[in-house]
């Protein structure tokens, strides 16, 4: 279902800030007043933000980065994605996904990978993602 979404990098400063109110409902702990920060010490690494908008208004929102690990070789991976709750099932998320996949294609990158929630797992299958098992934990140190 194609709409008239708009998707551009969000590389300002303003349009960096301009998505914390959709990137908030994925990532509720974060605080606006260091999200510029946090995004810009993320993008030294290589994170960028694609912002979804129609009319100017923000939908949707994927922030993601180019990497290389052993396991999987180069790939984009996807941090962050997230439609505004109001504007759910109306394609934007697909929208976003293509998007995506354009951007590796054109960065000669074979592979998307990211880590679901399983919530989100039904529609990461709509969209062609394969599931795999992986279960993700860390250590306080």
């Amino acid at each position: 279902m194609p709409t008239d979404l708009v998707i551009r990098r969000a590389q300002t400063d303003a349009e960096i800030l301009a998505t914390f109110d959709v990137m908030a409902e994925l990532r509720p702990h974060l605080a606006r007043d260091q999200y510029v920060a946090r995004v810009r010490e993320q993008a030294a690494h290589g994170f960028e933000l694609a912002a979804g908008t129609i009319d100017g208004r923000l939908l949707v929102v994927a922030g993601y980065r180019l990497t290389t690990n052993l396991v999987r070789g180069p790939h984009l991976f996807v941090d962050d994605l997230v439609t505004a709750a109001a504007e759910q099932g109306r394609g934007h998320g697909r929208e976003i996904i293509a998007w995506l996949a354009a951007e590796a294609r054109a960065r000669g990158l074979a592979r998307i990978y990211l880590d679901s929630r399983l919530a989100a797992k039904g529609f990461y299958e709509r969209v062609g993602f394969t599931m795999h098992t992986s279960i993700p934990c860390w250590i306080d140190v």
